[in-house]
């Protein structure tokens, strides 16, 4: 069914949600909210706010189907990265300046064309007098790029009870996200005894035992199976505080270690793992004590490509002459908190790079917005396998 899009209606909402800042860590969603909403005045569409508070909010866009028992649900989030570094930039950050069918600005394509999308599909239905076979539900959330407010809020709230599919809008040059990794945060904090620098053997190294910790820790994925989407599971370093004295073999060391983890990683099984290695280290006398704080746990997710789902989107990428590639998310999304809760199944697709979408000049084709818009139009319309 051919989708009655207007491409100049595409270009003035994709172009007004990069001008509206959404950045964090403020975020100010509710000022993208609101601007969405004057999209939607017709009565026979239910909006639903759930303001956060401090100018934050999200949003549910609910169009009526068939069957008002069964839902699905597109979601995409409304906040953005930081600008960062403004002279890398050859283009305004917030101009939406366009370049042929490139239109530039932050949060292009993270996620204001992905949002653009779902604003089109939603327009679209109500614009072609029809209605899908059941309920959908456009969610736009707040906070994903930090702590997942929007999506921790719209489950708390029952909003999304009863969904039946999910899609998550990001960019992923139009492929199919199957699986997402895991995030672990650990902050470690070693403690020993310290020495002057030139006296070393009357204290502990404990700088030295804090490396030999991590590798420990990056141990524990060894001969791990190499994942088809995701190839491994990984532990970085991502930060390491001593002492400031040049001279002073520090008593405490404090580190931050990066955990991403495949499907089949149980992440309690692998802190209980931690766990164990910090006992056997502590008994070689090491260290005198180490405490690992979980300061960001957000679980691995994956589907079975064979699911009827993807059957489905399989069916509208070929009728839309769509290439089919299916793909996998190194970094985490609102999936790892809507798809262990809600046990449906997913899937992950948008438009944009995933390779640039974080960068300096961020842009997203308009041409690429559109196609998606399609397939979430086509998607909601799609009767279950």
């Amino acid at each position: 069914m051919p989708v009655p899009l207007d491409t100049s209606r595409a270009l003035e909402i994709l172009r007004q949600l990069i001008r509206i800042r959404t950045v964090q860590p403020y975020g100010d969603e509710k000022d993208a909210v609101g601007y969405i909403l004057s999209l939607f005045p017709e009565e026979c569409i239910e909006k639903i706010v759930v303001d956060h508070g401090d100018n934050r909010a999200s949003l549910v866009l609910v169009v009526p189907g068939e069957d008002r028992t069964r839902k699905r649900a597109v979601s995409g989030h409304l906040d953005t990265i930081t600008v960062g570094e403004r002279s890398l930039w050859t283009k305004a950050p917030f101009g939406a300046e366009t370049d042929g069918t490139r239109v530039y600005g932050r949060g292009a394509a993270d996620m204001k064309g992905g949002l653009t999308s779902m604003l089109l599909s939603a327009r679209a239905w109500l614009d072609s007098g029809r209605r899908p076979p059941t309920d959908v539900l456009y969610c736009f959330t707040a906070d994903e790029e930090v702590g997942g407010t929007g999506a921790r809020t719209l489950l708390g709230g029952g909003f999304l009870r009863g969904v039946e599919e999910l899609l998550l809008v990001k960019p992923t040059g139009e492929k199919i996200g199957l699986a997402e990794k895991g995030a672990l945060w650990l902050r470690c904090r070693m403690t020993g005894k310290s020495s002057h620098a030139a006296m070393p053997e009357q204290g502990s190294d404990t700088i030295a035992s804090f490396f030999a910790l991590y590798e420990k820790i990056r141990h524990v994925f060894s001969g791990e199976k190499r994942h088809e989407l995701l190839e491994h599971s990984s532990c970085v370093l991502t930060s390491i505080k001593g002492m400031d004295m040049p001279n002073v073999v520090p008593e405490c060391v404090e580190g931050v270690m990066d955990v991403r983890t495949l499907p089949h990683v149980d992440h309690d099984d692998f802190l209980e793992k931690v766990q164990g290695v910090i006992v056997r280290m502590k008994r070689t006398g090491l260290f005198q004590e180490c405490a690992v704080e979980v300061i960001n746990n957000r679980p691995p997710v994956g589907m079975h490509s064979l699911s009827p789902l993807l059957k489905n989107l399989e069916e509208i990428y070929a009728a839309r002459a769509m290439p089919w590639r299916l793909t996998g998310m190194n970094y985490f999304t609102d999936a790892s908190i809507l798809v262990p809760a809600l046990g449906v199944p997913f899937a992950i697709l948008g438009p944009g790079d995933e390779g640039f979408f974080h960068q300096p000049d961020e842009y997203v084709d308009l041409d690429s917005v559109e196609r998606i818009a399609g397939v979430l139009f086509d998607f909601a319309g799609k009767r279950k396998v």
